[in-house]
């Protein structure tokens, strides 16, 4: 029981003191991310003109 309580007043006690910033690594994901889905459209259009490719031979 008494952790409980505990957890509860450093939930509400937390102002944010000692937290860490984070923001170099999401602009790095961000970026990532981005590129990543850049890079599946285009296997995804090669993919696409394969098939066709391949379509055109038979």
């Amino acid at each position: 029981m008494n952790q409980l309580i505990n957890q509860w007043r450093r939930i509400f006690s937390d102002d944010g003191r000692g937290d860490k910033d984070f923001s170099d690594q999401e602009e790095r994901l961000r970026k990532a991310q981005s590129e990543l889905k850049a890079a599946a459209e285009s296997l995804g259009r090669a993919a696409d003109l394969l098939a066709d490719f391949i379509k055109a031979k038979l």
